[in-house]
């Protein structure tokens, strides 16, 4: 809808990083509006829950958990380093197409994805010990 009302401010050879930005911008606005609650979300049902039927019910389980842990390390990154990121890790885009559709140089992407990779480790890290940690205590 964003793009058929700004039709005319769309540059040619830049329609995919026009979407792509809208729709950030929009995910954005909807995940604010809803206090990023992802109990809140799930409870409007508007975040269907889809499971693959072919792994066990313990492998579902420990499916779930791994999303949840990489949900919660990728939600604590900023949005800077978070997006390309999983632009590269988890979508398998290449640099070069990531700085197109942020519309940044592509040695900005490079710079991005290495602070990235150190904050998704350290957060892993961190995460481990906290695990380790509440086990040891129970």
């Amino acid at each position: 809808m964003v793009a058929t009302r700004r039709l005319g401010d769309i540059e040619p050879g830049a329609e995919r990083s026009f979407l792509f930005q809208t729709a950030l911008r929009v995910a954005s606005d909807v995940i604010r509006a809803h206090g990023r609650r992802r109990e809140q979300l799930a409870a409007e049902g508007e975040l269907p829950e889809v499971m693959d039927p072919a792994p066990s019910p313990e492998e579902q389980a420990h499916r779930k958990d791994a999303l949840e842990r990489l949900d919660e390390v990728l939600s604590a990154m900023p949005e800077d380093l978070r997006i390309p990121f999983v632009l590269f890790e988890l979508d398998a885009m290449e640099v070069s197409e990531i700085a197109q559709l942020l519309s940044i140089p592509t040695g900005t992407v490079a710079s991005r994805l290495r602070r990235a990779r150190e904050e998704f480790g350290s957060a892993v890290k961190r995460l481990r010990a906290r695990e380790q940690f509440e086990r040891t205590s129970r």
